[in-house]
């Protein structure tokens, strides 16, 4: 288990849209020496709906994978869980004021060799996406 946070400069209502349309989900979700591209991402953003999209790397390498959704309660929160490994993902959005949002972020259920690595690059992620609703 771990958990991270971010301050995010836009309000809970804007940053629920990284969890609900391409663009913006593809903006974040990228992993060292991959993008996601907007085009090769399908949202059904709801309770048991699902994220599918393709990393894409150098050299043509595509690395297709699907997140479920558990609990949505956007702009309060999601719920994202993985099948391999199997990971519980729990997102919480407070409205900080001013335009601002803190994103408390809680992985459970990965084996304990993975995590370190997944946190990091779970902490590269989100910030990235405070970066796109930055811009």
């Amino acid at each position: 288990m771990f958990t991270l946070t971010q301050a995010i400069d836009a309000p809970p209502t804007e940053v629920s849209r990284a969890f609900t349309e391409p663009e913006p989900f593809a903006a974040w979700f990228v992993a060292d020496g991959f993008t996601t591209p907007s085009d090769r991402v399908s949202i059904d953003a709801r309770t048991d709906g699902q994220i599918s999209a393709v990393f894409v790397g150098a050299g043509d390498v595509e690395v297709p994978f699907t997140v479920r959704f558990g609990e949505f309660d956007l702009p309060r929160g999601v719920v994202l869980r993985f099948d391999e490994p199997a990971e519980e993902i729990t997102i919480k959005f407070e409205d900080l004021g001013d335009g601002r949002t803190r994103l408390d972020y809680r992985s459970e259920g990965l084996p304990a060799d993975h995590e370190p690595v997944t946190k990091s690059g779970v902490a590269h992620m989100l910030g990235e996406m405070a970066s796109y609703f930055t811009r």
